[in-house]
């Protein structure tokens, strides 16, 4: 378990001694890679880590490079909302990045990434990402570090209702940045 110490006791039989070899394997997490993406659903917040996880080489640069430390990967199908996912909380403890995608996991497309959001009470090596999200459409958020650094984080993922006009017709508007 994640933030747990373990000891472990080495003993010879009886009286003997000697040297010995001692190895451990940590398994990597469900959502370690782009199909096995975690779901996540408007108003969610998961706690997760990237310090069991590999690097994803298919997630390329999208708004900055995201190809350098483990990461995690977590989906929603979107609603028409104005989306926000942040890493923006005091348990999260690394210089985070973040970047969304549509398309598939073979042939992911970038719609947003953070290296650093200024903003961010909790500190400013966190991230946040903000896009309108087309009705049906699957996003896929990427979790990962700086560099090559790794550790454990909260993603909060936020949506707020497209805005409805009349303009001749009703038109919904979904107004936010990338």
């Amino acid at each position: 378990t994640l933030g747990t110490t373990y000891y472990i006791l080495v003993t010879g039989f009886s009286t003997n001694t000697g040297p010995f070899t001692l190895t451990y394997t940590c398994a990597p997490p469900v959502n370690d890679n782009c199909a096995s993406a975690t779901s996540i659903t408007c108003g969610a917040t998961v706690t997760g880590q990237t310090i069991t996880a590999t690097a994803d080489a298919a997630a390329g640069t999208c708004g900055t490079l995201l190809t350098t430390a483990p990461g995690v990967w977590y989906s929603f199908v979107g609603n028409g909302s104005f989306v926000t996912a942040t890493t923006c909380s005091a348990t999260t403890n690394f210089d985070t990045k973040l970047g969304v995608f549509t398309g598939t996991c073979a042939a992911p497309v970038c719609l947003a990434g953070n290296d650093d959001d200024f903003s961010c009470a909790s500190g400013t090596l966190l991230s946040t990402v903000s896009f309108c999200a087309a009705p049906g459409t699957t996003y896929r958020i990427l979790v990962t570090g700086f560099g090559t650094l790794s550790g454990t984080f909260q993603l909060s993922l936020s949506c707020t209702p497209p805005m409805a006009v009349n303009a001749g017709a009703d038109v919904t508007i979904c107004q936010g940045t990338g």
